[in-house]
């Protein structure tokens, strides 16, 4: 079943604050003639590139990376996040917190050794939210909120995932509602955000605008 088309609330103003506005593109300057023979040179390092990446996945198999194997049940790697979501339904959970990182990434890393380690945080959000890992550089199996088989790094490209780590909300429909990139903030702050989206804030203000009810 395909889902429902976003509402159109403030959550289209900022659920995705990293795609630029076309409008605020810079001007275009005129294209260059660029010899042929260095065009021919590209192409050939490029197939080099691909088939290298090729090889290599062949190799890795779908063994989980070593960038999520030390997750302690918080944002575990998952492959059905239509699954996901019926357990956030039946939980009585507010909906399914996704983590988008990747093999080598520094910010990833930093973000589950500090941040991510606190008692407190992982509690508040175990218990409103069902969470889970996704690695944008991988093409590992993956069902989407729609129950289609695709890749996730096919996923993340869809959801617009630029820059990691990217942590995406959505909600028990399986919209995306708020995004945080990035591995800033104190845990105060993310416990703030989790509460935002819990609470549907997004549906009144922007996260920098919003202020919880006590």
């Amino acid at each position: 079943m395909t889902r429902p088309a976003a509402p159109q609330t403030h959550r289209e103003v900022f659920a995705d604050p990293t795609v630029p506005d076309a409008a605020d593109a810079p001007p275009q300057r005129p294209p260059r003639t660029v010899p042929w023979f260095v065009l021919a040179l590209a192409g050939l390092f490029l197939l080099g590139v691909a088939a290298s990446a090729l090889q290599a996945a062949g190799q890795s198999g779908a063994a989980a990376p070593a960038a999520v194997k030390d997750h302690g049940g918080f944002f575990p790697p998952r492959d059905d996040l239509v699954r996901a979501l019926d357990e956030a339904r039946r939980s009585g959970r507010k909906g399914v917190a996704v983590l988008f990182e990747m093999e080598g990434c520094g910010e990833c890393a930093k973000l589950r050794a500090t941040t991510f380690k606190d008692g407190t945080l992982r509690k508040w959000y175990g218990e409103h939210f069902v969470t889970a890992s996704l690695l944008a550089d991988h093409p590992l199996p993956l069902v989407d909120f729609d129950g289609q088989a695709t890749e996730q790094t096919e996923f993340a490209r869809r959801e617009r995932v630029f820059a990691l780590p990217t942590l995406v909300f959505y909600d028990l429909d399986g919209l995306p509602v708020t995004r945080q990139l990035g591995s800033a903030g104190e845990v105060a702050d993310w416990l703030r955000l989790g509460r935002y989206v819990a609470e549907q804030g997004y549906e009144d203000a922007p996260f920098s605008h919003w202020q919880p009810a006590d």
